[in-house]
């Protein structure tokens, strides 16, 4: 381990703590800011570490990175000009506006300088995730990694209920308006509920991985574990998961609150089921979860008001379920192409039948994806977060590292509540949720296929 190579995996924990700082790095100076970051973090990597790195670690995440670089090139595609003749043949739709403006070549996209926005961001989210994959290689850094997910995620819902209970109007550093929701650092609540709802899967992982998976045999024995318990830092980061949750509800986002109840009940219920050697306290945990925070810290924080939200719903009221119809407009007029990876802003307006204000996202992202780079390609990238669900549910059921089965778990958890959520909003065009997901497929993957050395093994399982 050299000097310059801990120093990128130091910036690699630092930058997963700033990313949703920055107004969940969603403007063009924040993620600017994010993109130099992770180059840096790549030369610094190959450029003095690359005979003493471990290439071989990125054959067995093809799987992840592979597809990554695949989608950058087809995006890349979608912004090269080709004569009408041919584009006619390959996107009719995209072809169809460029001749209307008596043009001899065109692209692809509809709106080539957003695509290049997205291939931009595309490229730092392929080096970030490889960055990552050779990088999180122990035991010891899984464990840092979690908590640093778990202290970001604390810090944000903290400093989020704080703003919200003190009644501060403006956010105290860029000057946002607050409302009556918790956004912690973020612009958009349902942003930070999908954040949260990630890191306290992973926190809920973090507790599992730190349980003791043989039994007691006595009472006295039983009476240390707990009292071992109530001083550990599994206390402290149960405590970070009541703070998560607290904030969670306070955003009153539906589908946020939903999504990660949902899992926590999906996800106790496997890791019940599967979990080899599982603990007794596995299933007082997941109990926990469902009474303590959502029915009593729940009650206290506005989860009724989330209820209210959930029946109050209805099509009368809502002009979501519209975009996403009308959405389905432009999926017929290029299904196998899209529009342009970020070209939905501008492509969408002229499929609004009335007057529903302004959508600049479809508040769908399988729908949202499916226009802007086609179908296929939206399959393409599905398929590898599948993959990524099974390898977490092996790990579950095969390892036997104990730091390993809890972050295997926390990633089958974030991972079922990303999918759940992303169907009725936009999470996955925030750079801080889409960066802290990659990191989520990430893990799972070195969940299943990280070699734990035997001074790891049984040190600290």
């Amino acid at each position: 381990m050299s000097k310059s190579e801990l120093f990128c995996f130091y910036l690699l924990l630092g930058l997963i703590f700033w990313l949703p700082i920055p107004l969940a790095s969603h403007r063009i100076w924040a993620w600017s800011i994010v993109e130099v970051i992770v180059a840096t973090q790549t030369i610094i990597l190959f450029s003095f570490n690359f005979k003493h790195l471990d290439l071989s670690r990125l054959i067995k995440f093809t799987w992840l990175l592979l597809p990554l670089s695949i989608f950058q090139l087809w995006v890349f595609i979608q912004i090269i000009p080709i004569p009408i003749d041919l584009l006619h043949w390959v996107s009719p739709y995209s072809a169809q506006f460029y001749h209307d403006y008596h043009r001899l070549y065109g692209t692809i996209s509809l709106d080539s300088y957003a695509t290049q926005t997205g291939l931009l961001k595309g490229l730092t989210y392929t080096l970030f995730a490889m960055n990552s994959v050779l990088l999180i290689n122990s035991l010891k850094r899984v464990r840092l990694i979690l908590y640093v997910i778990v202290a970001s995620g604390t810090f944000q819902a903290f400093y989020g209920a704080i703003m919200v209970l003190l009644r501060i109007d403006h956010s105290l550093i860029f000057g946002i308006p607050e409302g009556n929701r918790v956004t912690g650092s973020f612009v958009y609540y349902n942003h930070l509920a999908n954040y949260l709802m990630m890191c306290l899967c992973l926190g809920t992982g973090l507790i599992i991985s730190q349980m003791h998976q043989s039994k007691s045999g006595s009472w006295r024995v039983r009476l240390e574990r707990w009292f071992d318990a109530v001083l550990s830092p599994k206390m402290l980061v149960r405590l970070c998961l009541i703070i998560m949750v607290i904030a969670l509800v306070m955003t009153r986002s539906r589908m946020g609150n939903t999504a990660f109840f949902s899992v926590t009940l999906i996800g106790g219920g496997i890791a019940m089921l599967f979990y080899k050697n599982r603990p007794r306290a596995l299933t007082v945990l997941v109990i926990s979860i469902i009474l303590i925070d959502t029915v009593i810290v729940g009650s206290l924080f506005g989860l009724e008001k989330v209820k209210e939200r959930l029946e109050a719903t209805s099509a009368t009221t809502e002009t979501r379920d519209q975009v996403v119809e009308w959405s389905m407009d432009i999926l017929k007029e290029a299904p196998f192409t899209g529009t342009g990876l970020g070209a939905f802003y501008s492509t969408f307006p002229s499929y609004s039948h009335y007057n529903i204000g302004y959508y600049n996202y479809a508040h769908n992202d399988y729908i949202q994806f499916s226009t802007e780079v086609g179908i296929p390609a939206t399959i393409f990238l599905g398929v590898v977060i599948i993959f990524a669900l099974f390898k977490s549910f092996n790990a579950l059921r095969t390892r036997h590292s104990k730091t390993l089965k809890g972050t295997a778990i926390g990633c089958l958890m974030a991972i079922i509540g990303e999918l759940i959520h992303i169907s009725v909003d936009f999470n996955l065009q925030a750079m801080a949720n889409v960066m802290t997901f990659i990191l989520v497929l990430v893990l799972a993957g070195i969940s299943c296929q990280l070699k734990v050395s035997n001074k790891d093994f049984f040190s600290n399982r």
